[in-house]
């Protein structure tokens, strides 16, 4: 039976949507894939031109991205000057939102009103209750929607989840995860979207996302827990002076009955290469390594004295085979849109309001000039 095609739609022609826009010209099969496949059906940003060049530069990227280009993939691709369009267009299937994290709510909120499935990158939305006003829209419609968390999707991430809800570690003791990025803030311009305010410039929003993967990961979804909100229990903010936005910000998690996890986002530091999350438990550690949002190894240690069970240290590889990886979440959203689903069970949306409600405490709870930010909701 020939694959299920997904057609996209892709608003925003940025960095990150560009690298996602050449995820989907990969082929299927390198990842072991052979029942969906993705086609890119429209593009919008601020000019026709502007989409144009974008679409020419996926053209002729070549590597990976260059199987879908043969095959088609770009074809039917329509520039356009506007997001509307991109919404109103009945070849498109579903919207991949790109923009900078403000935008995210009035773009997915958009998309849904005009009846499109809508893949939002993370940060989901600003606060709460704009992302329970998408989810009550979605619901209403009928339509799929999901946070673009590429993370979760990753070979090593269902390794990861494996290895430690299978209980061969023993019982989960405490997790660590750090995503630290050395940003240089002094260099960049105020309006530059990791410092600026208006474009949710900061290291909660920008970095937070990727180190509470592994803690939704293994502790939200572990099979012993009971605690379906857990409770931010201690966080603390440094702010950068000239812009007011956080350089650095920390939070702890507790599980009632479970464990507890401490994240970091830094943009003022770099995360320990060789040990970028830490998985304790009873009879040894898992080790996750750096980069945090895409490892492809982790290793299982012993403890540093005698107790537990592992005596010897190992490592797991679990490489991404082509492009960057972000074909996997996307290869998640063709098959919930080809079977009738509307949402995702391996990120559902319950998940994205647990994080998205740590954000809120992070934020609410420092004195980052976001503080008392009150998003678009009923807006």
């Amino acid at each position: 039976m020939a694959p299920y095609t997904l057609r996209w739609g892709i608003i925003s022609t940025g960095g990150i949507a560009t690298t996602f826009a050449k995820d989907l010209l990969v082929d299927p099969a390198t990842r072991d894939v052979s029942d969906v496949q993705h086609a890119i059906a429209a593009v919008g940003s601020r000019s026709v031109p502007s989409a144009e060049a974008f679409i020419a530069k996926l053209r002729s990227a070549g590597g990976a991205s260059a199987h879908g280009v043969a095959a088609g993939a770009l074809d039917k691709a329509t520039p356009y000057g506007s997001y509307d369009e991109v919404f109103a267009d009945p070849a498109v299937d579903v919207v991949y939102i790109g923009t900078p994290h403000p935008y995210h709510h009035p773009n997915a909120k958009a998309a849904l009103l005009a009846g499109k499935h809508v893949l939002c990158e993370k940060p989901f939305v600003m606060d709460l209750a704009e992302l329970d006003e998408l989810i009550a829209i979605a619901k209403e419609k009928n339509l799929f929607l999901m946070e673009a968390v590429w993370t979760r999707f990753h070979p090593i991430a269902y390794a990861v989840q494996k290895e430690i809800h299978s209980g061969k570690l023993g019982r989960v003791r405490r997790v660590t995860a750090e995503l630290s990025s050395y940003a240089h803030l002094d260099e960049r311009a105020d309006n530059d979207r990791m410092i600026d305010p208006k474009l949710g410039g900061g290291a909660l929003l920008d970095l937070g996302p990727y180190p509470s993967v592994w803690s939704m990961l293994v502790l939200h979804q572990h099979p012993d827990n009971t605690d379906a909100t857990p409770t931010v229990i201690d966080h603390n903010q440094r702010i950068y002076a000239r812009n007011g936005v956080d350089e650095l910000s920390a939070w702890t998690v507790r599980w009632d009955g479970l464990a507890e996890s401490r994240i970091l986002c830094d943009f003022t530091a770099w995360t320990p290469r060789d040990c970028a999350a830490v998985v304790d438990c009873e009879n040894g550690q898992l080790v996750i390594e750096h980069p945090l949002y895409r490892p492809e190894r982790y290793r299982i240690l012993p403890h540093p004295s005698t107790v537990g069970q592992i005596t010897e240290e190992s490592v797991h590889h679990y490489p991404i085979p082509a492009g960057n990886g972000m074909h996997y979440e996307a290869d998640e959203v063709a098959r919930c849109i080809r079977d009738g689903r509307t949402e995702s069970a391996r990120m559902p949306l319950a998940e994205s309001r647990v994080v998205q409600g740590w954000f809120d405490t992070v934020r609410k709870g420092g004195k980052s000039v976001l503080k008392d930010l009150v998003g678009n909701a009923g807006k």
